[in-house]
This record gives C-alpha cells, structure tokens and sequence, in this order.
C-alpha cells in the first residue's frame, strides 16, 4: 500500500523511528532539567514537557501548512494530499507521532503509564499512521490542535489550582476544543473521499474521547468549585 502523503512506506517508517528518538531525547532532558516530583500520577517534568508542544508547536505548524496551500484555510481542510504542498501536513504527523512517543522514554528514568494511557496512545498513533495513507489529513490537524490546546489549558488549571481565573479559562478550552474536534469528526465523516472504515473509526474515536475529557474537566471543576467555596 503506498501512501497518499507522497513517501514510500519505508520513508514513512524511517521518519517514524526519526521522530520516535528525537522524543525520547527530548524526555531524558526535560528529566534533567525540570521537576521530577510526582504531580497527579506523573512526573511534574512530563506535564510541563508537553506545554510547548501543544501551546506552540502544533498551532504553529498548522499556520504554516495553511499558510502553505495555494488556497483559503476552508479549502484546505477538506484538501487531498495530491493538492497540498504536504511538509507541514507531515511534519504535523511526525510530530504528534513524537509526541506521544516521549512518554515511552519514561520507562527508561524509572517512570511509565498505566494501561488506560497505553491505550490512548495506540489508537492515537494508529490515527497517525492512517493519515499517511489517506486523505483529509487536515482535519486531524485542527480536530488534534484543538484537543491538544484543551489539554494544555488542563494542565495549567491543575498548577494553578487555586486560581479561579485558570478555572474558567479551563472549562471553556475544555468544552471549545470538544466542540471543534467533534466537529471535525462530523465533517470527516459527510465527506467520501476517505475510506468508510477509517471515517467510522476516526469518528468513535474522537466523540468516545471527547466525551470523556470533557466528563473529567467537569469532575475537575467542582473539585474546585468546592474548594473556593470553603474559602468564602
């Protein structure tokens, strides 16, 4: 099967194993250089690992795929690889790719994920992987940033605990981000040029985890919710 991002499966897997260690270099520094204390079932340094990636890294790269594509931001959502110029959209991909695979490293400084993460992250990678060999590749990049920006805004309300400000700020990212990837799931879904299968899936996936992110942001917020209510 030759895939439709315009590189050779043993490209695609080379760049794969490129990205993969580049993250697990990228977890070993932030290991080295940041807080190692444990902070709701992870090292402090992996939450903050993710915070340039998901703040800068990800919207970044998308700006610079549609800025990129000879035509509006709306047309390159619904775009075929054979229309785009393709280096953002795959750095895109390697990147998430990446950034799901510097978790692994924590296997090597004594950390880990529990089964629910492992899970998570397989059905993410094998999102990955499929839009390499299909079209609409663009919509995983708004739907994922969006999703991404939601949990960036989860791990500030969780430093910033006591900050009424974050709380909100948290709630409304939280629900935005949903309501976006959610969308981008329904698009994905009106439009044939992907194969039924991989549209069904992508689908679940993104209602199933949207639905559950925003069940546990909500279970967050009256956490804090009652906590400024003790302090009144």
């Amino acid at each position: 099967m030759t895939p439709a991002a315009g590189l050779e499966t043993p490209e695609v897997l080379a760049q794969l194993g490129a990205a993969s260690a580049v993250a697990c270099v990228y977890t070993f520094i932030c290991h080295a250089c940041l807080p190692r204390r444990e902070f709701h079932g992870s090292p402090l340094y992996n939450w903050l690992s993710c915070l340039p990636i998901q703040l800068v890294g990800f919207p970044v790269v998308v700006s610079l795929a549609v800025g990129s594509f000879d035509g509006g931001a709306v047309d390159w959502v619904a775009a075929p690889w054979s229309a785009m110029d393709g280096t953002w959209e795959r750095a895109y991909l390697l990147l998430m790719w990446g950034y799901l695979f510097k978790d692994c490293a924590l296997y090597a400084v004594g950390g880990g994920m529990d089964a629910m993460y492992w899970a998570h992250h397989v059905v993410c990678w094998a999102t990955v992987f499929n839009f390499f060999y299909t079209d609409l590749c663009a919509i995983f990049l708004v739907g994922g940033s969006a999703m991404e920006f939601g949990g960036a805004s989860q791990t500030l309300h969780l430093l910033f605990a006591d900050s009424r400000l974050m709380d909100k700020v948290h709630v409304f990212t939280m629900t935005a981000s949903h309501v976006v990837a959610c969308g981008m799931a329904v698009y994905y879904l009106s439009l044939p040029a992907a194969p039924l299968a991989a549209r069904l899936v992508f689908g679940t996936v993104v209602f199933g985890l949207s639905f559950e992110r925003q069940k546990y942001a909500m279970k967050l917020h009256r956490e804090a919710a009652d906590r400024f209510a003790k302090r009144a």
